[in-house]
């Protein structure tokens, strides 16, 4: 087989043995796994203009990762960002149901003593209108105006009934 040349001289001579190395690496039965540091592997592979990504970035001994069993981690570092967003966001949900359900407990019991008032208020004033109301009604006040308008009582209040002496 052979080789193109280039007017470029050694320049493409570096480039193409570059790109074999890369068509040799994938050109495998499986694709060539890279692992990222921290146990997962990713099918990407690297070409020569692509930046390294942070596993690429990171110390094989970056002693700011622990072993996640270990027990001396605190709550937080034990927690994922987005399970501590979810708790954060869950916790404050319930908070501001619970400062709604004081206010409108607040609201409901403010509007409850404003009726007791009031059932109150109208409670006395029917007790009052009903003391007026059985005052000018009473037997002793009608028979007062019954003779200031000059009515006279008497003892029959109706037609007298008179009795046969033969039935005896």
């Amino acid at each position: 087989m052979s080789r193109p040349t280039s007017s470029s001289g050694g320049r493409s001579k570096h480039r193409s043995s570059g790109m074999k190395k890369r068509l040799r690496q994938n050109s495998g039965d499986a694709p060539r796994r890279r692992s990222s540091g921290d146990g997962a592997a990713s099918s990407w592979s690297r070409h020569g203009t692509a930046l390294p990504d942070w596993a690429d970035l990171e110390p094989r001994t970056n002693k700011r990762r622990r072993d996640p069993s270990s027990p001396d981690d605190s709550f937080l570092e034990r927690v994922s960002t987005v399970r501590f967003a979810v708790i954060v966001l869950v916790l404050a949900g319930a908070f501001t149901l619970y400062v709604g359900h004081v206010h409108a407990t607040r609201s409901l019991l403010n509007e409850v003593q404003e009726l007791r008032t009031t059932n109150k208020r109208l409670h006395l004033k029917r007790n009052r209108l009903q003391g007026q109301f059985a005052r000018k009604t009473s037997p002793s006040v009608i028979y007062e105006r019954a003779r200031e308008l000059g009515l006279r009582a008497s003892v029959t209040y109706g037609p007298p009934v008179s009795l046969e002496e033969s039935a005896r």
